[in-house]
């Protein structure tokens, strides 16, 4: 039985990553700074025990979606780094089979140009949680280089039940509370929303399949705009939409993933139904 361990498993990915390999036969150790149920907590900053806990266990596999979102710029990009700094050398030195690092569509800042974006588009991240994540895939390329397999995903909206941040969430919690929906930049803005079981498919494939020390796009494939959402979220939860021009800092952004090179490997999104997507939100905030 192949031993995976999954850090930020007490987060929304973490914990359908965690259900998923298990389901799949995996021996998985869920690692997060928040305790729950079948989760140890760790302080990933701190190397001693990082180390120790990966020494003990000895996985053959790890996904790394452990990161911190919100918090004072400087202390955000330092704790970052020095998290996954630490993860990955205390993966290259258990001998880690694949490393799985969960990156960003952040990292290509927010394109206006209504096309897809590829793996080789020039970074622009435009905030400190962006700038940590463009900094770690450098990291993980430089451990490639010592002899770990890393494989990087830049994921995009990604969604599904128990969601806990995003614009799906926040549509829905409108529409649930408030019965309205408001819509900024007449709902032009453009991404892809991508369920999060597609998400772990991906990366079974990354622990199985797809090539090392590259990046990968992960998505539905499918681009639909803030107002596609709006109209789903609507019919489903029968309330008002009101659509609004931008605010002073909107941007009608397109940001939205070519994944070719993702489907090169035989990836193929199954979960395509968005409005069904949308009732498996509902159902977990009623």
């Amino acid at each position: 039985m192949p031993g995976l361990i999954i850090t930020g498993a007490s987060g929304f990915i973490g914990y359908h990553a965690s259900n998923y390999f298990h389901e799949k036969g995996y021996e998985t150790l869920g690692i997060d700074k928040v305790a729950k149920e079948n989760v140890l907590t760790c302080d990933l900053t701190d190397f001693d025990n990082t180390y120790k806990l990966f020494k003990d266990f000895k996985p053959d596999y790890v996904i790394h979606l452990a990161v911190i979102m919100k918090d004072e710029e400087f202390k955000l990009i330092r704790d970052n780094l020095m998290m996954n700094l630490n993860v990955l050398e205390a993966s290259l030195r258990v001998g880690v089979k694949r490393f799985v690092y969960m990156s960003s569509s952040t990292v290509y800042g927010l394109p206006t140009k209504d096309e897809p974006v590829d793996e080789e588009a020039k970074l622009n991240p435009m905030s400190g949680y962006a700038a940590s994540k463009a900094a770690t895939e450098h990291l993980a390329f430089r451990y490639c280089l010592l002899g770990l397999p890393c494989i990087i995903f830049r994921g995009f909206e990604v969604y599904g039940k128990g969601v806990t941040s995003g614009i799906v969430k926040t549509f829905v919690e409108n529409a649930l509370s408030k019965r309205h929906i408001r819509v900024f930049c007449h709902g032009e803005q453009k991404t892809d929303f991508t369920h999060v079981l597609d998400l772990c498919r991906a990366y079974e494939l990354g622990l199985k399949k797809l090539d090392p020390c590259r990046v990968y796009n992960v998505g539905s494939g499918v681009p639909r705009s803030y107002k596609e959402l709006a109209e789903v979220v609507s019919s489903v939860l029968n309330c008002s939409v009101e659509y609004l021009p931008c605010r002073e800092k909107d941007i009608e952004f397109k940001l939205y993933p070519s994944i070719n090179r993702l489907r090169s490997y035989g990836f193929e999104p199954k979960h395509l139904d968005l409005k069904k997507g949308i009732e498996e939100v509902v159902s977990y905030y009623r």
